[in-house]
């Protein structure tokens, strides 16, 4: 099933996914997992984008209408250039890839798929052999690149540090160029599931073969990149602005984080539709270009059929919240933790869950371990690790979710389908799962209360307020199992990008 040949044969839908299916279980890997297996009258091919080159175990079964899955690194080694070197418009080069960079331009990227693309000669003695396409280490390791480097380093941020742009480059633009090399497998329609280098393979797709296509994003890739750039220690700020924070001069942590917006544009801009997981995502992807008249929502959804066991009265317990995920600080579990303790205040005999795995962050565990024991709580708080959570879903009373971060969190939707009312923060698409969208017709009312984020006063009041009104958590989780029935299935989602493939023409 893992192929690298070119020779790949033509597919109706060909996925490009970087850094996850079918080498890592969960997440967005399951979900195209998912996805394949609910269209199986459409044949199936999946670009896998990784790292480098080294060999990966599946974590998958291949579904039988998955044709293959070409690995496609984006970190390879470079050989040596040798004496003869690609003879090319350095000039025209360096104008293009500062366009490109700096803004996102699709006709400059389009023009970089052409160059690329265009066989050339070599000097000395260029008569003497037939011109032929760059190769990856020529457009990596040759003097004319070298050229274009120090040539976009001038233009773009030259009070930065010259290595430290050699290797943000060798990283952000040898990437780009590892995509650009690969011939593309054939398909009708091309679905990237994220922009970044995902989404630069879909806007070769659509730019070189004028084909179809998708990008779905389930957070938006540009926005977690930012994050995790402003946050990354190993990158050195070089430029100083000052106390008042105010200079043009571009530093290297800003050429990433505006590399990977010039990316997603070039995505957007490229792209025939462009779906997300919620409403709320839109303003981002609209804020870089994306075409409203292109844009859909549509929401993940789960299989209700394996929830029909779970009884509407659930059996005798003590009064019980859980938070089902995994201990890791963006579910701020020390939130949940603050809040129990008002919880129990309010009812003693209440029993608090924290279920999910637990060795992910193993200081940040112990830490919550502590947090409890120096609340006074080791008998009220529990760490039960994994759990099927079939059967542990008759024993909650409400769903607790207190991430600061977060797309679409199934659990909300699994706890909808056991008519178990949620307090969750407001984040990602909690407020739209928990409360209907602002055009939800007909509104099935609230599914429980949707808080701040990090506010454990909040938190707590909402959870005591649902424990000690029965006939409210009735409701709740009533009106919650009503809006994942008729929005939140996994049918309903599978039907909606059938029909959106059927859109584009297969």
């Amino acid at each position: 099933m893992i192929q690298s040949d070119v020779s790949l044969e033509p597919v109706d839908i060909c996925v490009f996914v970087e850094g996850c299916y079918p080498f890592v279980a969960g997440g967005v890997a399951s979900w195209l997992d998912w996805l394949i297996r609910k269209q199986p009258d459409l044949a199936f091919g999946v670009v896998a984008i990784m790292t480098d080159e080294r060999p990966r175990q599946s974590k998958y079964e291949p579904p039988s209408n998955l044709k293959y899955v070409k690995v496609l690194p984006l970190s390879r080694a470079v050989r040596k250039a040798g004496l003869r070197q690609p003879v090319i418009d350095v000039d025209d080069m360096i104008e293009t890839f500062h366009r490109l960079l700096t803004s996102g331009d699709v006709n400059a990227f389009a023009h970089l798929v052409e160059l690329i693309g265009t066989p050339v000669r070599r000097s000395p003695m260029g008569w003497a052999q037939a011109p032929r396409r760059m190769s990856y280490d020529e457009l990596l390791g040759s003097k004319p690149m070298w050229d274009v480097i120090m040539g976009c380093y001038a233009r773009v941020c030259p009070n930065a540090s010259c290595a430290d742009f050699f290797w943000a480059w060798r990283n952000l633009v040898g990437s780009m160029i590892s995509l650009l090399v690969e011939p593309i497998p054939p398909a009708a329609v091309y679905h990237t599931i994220s922009t970044g280098y995902a989404g630069l393979l879909a806007a070769r797709a659509a730019v070189e073969l004028g084909k179809p296509t998708v990008l779905t994003e389930h957070g938006i890739y540009s926005n977690e990149r930012r994050i995790d750039l402003i946050m990354a220690d190993w990158i050195f700020d070089t430029i100083q602005v000052g106390l008042t924070g105010r200079d043009d001069r571009k530093d290297i942590r800003t050429f990433w984080i505006e590399t990977f917006e010039a990316y997603a544009r070039i995505c957007y801009a490229t792209s025939s539709r462009v779906t997300t997981l919620y409403g709320e995502n839109q303003f981002m992807q609209r804020a870089l270009g994306a075409a409203p008249e292109r844009l859909r929502v549509i929401p993940n959804g789960i299989e209700l059929e394996k929830f029909a066991a779970i009884p509407e009265v659930p059996p005798p317990h003590r009064p019980t919240a859980a938070l089902i995920g995994r201990v890791v600080p963006i579910k701020d579990i020390e939130a949940f933790i603050d809040a129990s303790m008002a919880v129990r205040k309010a009812i003693p005999d209440v029993e608090i869950l924290v279920i999910g795995p637990t060795d992910e962050d193993e200081e940040y565990f112990e830490l919550c371990k502590r947090k409890v024991a120096e609340s006074g709580l080791s008998e009220t708080v529990v760490f039960t690790g994994k759990m099927n959570i079939i059967e542990v879903l008759p024993r909650i009373d409400v769903m607790v979710l207190t991430s600061i971060s977060e797309a679409q969190p199934l659990v909300i939707l699994e706890a909808g389908a056991a008519r178990v009312p949620c307090v969750a923060t407001d984040v990602g698409s909690c407020r739209e799962m928990i409360e209907g969208a602002p055009d939800e017709q007909p509104n099935f009312g609230p599914g429980g209360r949707v808080v701040p984020p990090m506010d454990s006063k909040a938190i707590g009041a909402a959870v005591v307020e649902l424990l000690q009104s029965p006939d409210l958590r009735k409701e709740c989780g009533l009106a919650l199992r009503r809006r994942v029935e008729h929005q939140f299935t996994s049918r309903l989602s599978a039907d909606r990008y059938r029909a959106l493939y059927r859109e584009l023409g297969k």
